[in-house]
């Protein structure tokens, strides 16, 4: 299970915009999943920003272990009695890590019996969790050893120079991708079929069509598919499914081939990548250069790391 704190410079706005999106509001600002409870918090700021990331672990020796890989890492860890926590020192995010049980695994859309009327789903979508979150940051090769060496995460990929991480059976939960300083790229949340990727894009888009980034498509890495939504604080959301949870793979799936080149962002998608960019200027920061080193233009999916 992992968690988001985030600043946004729209407070009001983003709100509105993850209710549409099919997040429970729980308490002004804090945002929760259908099985993955509460994993968005914002918080009104000036300036946007990644506050802090949680990280589930499955018991306290967990904890202990993560800690002193951290302290071999030089990152300064504090363990307290019920969480761990320590910055990253390339993003300067503070990622928290604490004890709590697995989530229950997604609840597929089932349909007990075949009516015309109900071929495809109608009602409101409601994300099932927060699978990744992707940031950028000014050194990914620095900055991935904190994931990999500290915390213990396994590499799936590599996709437009970005390490993309996971901790068990998903392709990815944390990416990091080349910026010129620390930002969110994007949120991703599961949802049960490409159905409700559709129907929940169409329903954010139909009164605001600005919020229309890139999809409906299918990544390459993960197989994923996907929409991206602007919102209104400068980041991406996406919808996204994947099938593998049906077909079970072992922690081990993801492990990269040796000698494998590195896969395209998307095997299809409308419009193509070139021709809409994901890459986006944040209010409130210093502005985005025209010129965006390609690896910004976009990272991609996965779901929860437990």
């Amino acid at each position: 299970m992992i968690r988001l704190v985030r600043d946004v410079v729209d407070y009001d706005a983003t709100r509105t915009f993850y209710r549409e999106f099919g997040l429970t509001e729980t308490t002004p600002g804090t945002f929760a999943s259908a099985v993955g409870g509460e994993q968005l918090e914002l918080r009104p700021a000036e300036v946007p920003a990644v506050v802090r990331i949680d990280i589930a672990v499955e018991q306290d020796s967990d904890l202990d272990d993560i800690a002193a890989r951290l302290l071999r890492l030089g990152a300064a860890p504090v363990r307290t009695k019920t969480h761990l926590e320590a910055r990253e020192p390339v993003s300067g995010v503070l990622v928290r890590l604490l004890v709590e049980d697995r989530l229950a695994r997604d609840a597929p859309r089932r349909q007990t019996e075949l009516r015309r009327d109900d071929l495809v789903p109608h009602e409101p979508v409601r994300p099932q969790r927060l699978g990744h979150v992707v940031l950028g940051c000014a050194d990914v090769e620095e900055a991935k050893h904190f994931f990999l060496d500290g915390i213990g995460m396994r590499l799936s990929d590599y996709v437009t120079s970005g390490p993309f991480m996971r901790f068990d059976t998903d392709h990815h939960n944390i990416v990091l991708i080349p910026a010129p300083f620390t930002l969110l790229h994007h949120t991703a949340w599961k949802v049960r079929s490409v159905d409700e990727i559709g129907n929940g894009g169409s329903q954010m888009i139909a009164n605001h069509p600005h919020r229309h980034a890139w999809g409906l498509g299918r990544h390459a890495a993960s197989a994923n598919y996907f929409w991206y939504l602007r919102d209104p604080s400068g980041a991406f959301a996406e919808y996204y499914y994947s099938d593998m949870d049906e077909r079970a793979p072992d922690r081990f799936f993801w492990d990269r081939l040796p000698d494998q080149p590195e896969l395209p962002v998307a095997v299809w998608a409308s419009p193509s990548l070139e021709q809409a960019p994901l890459a986006a200027p944040l209010r409130g920061v210093p502005t985005v250069p025209e010129e965006m080193p390609a690896p910004l233009l976009e990272t991609h999916p996965g779901p929860s790391g437990r």
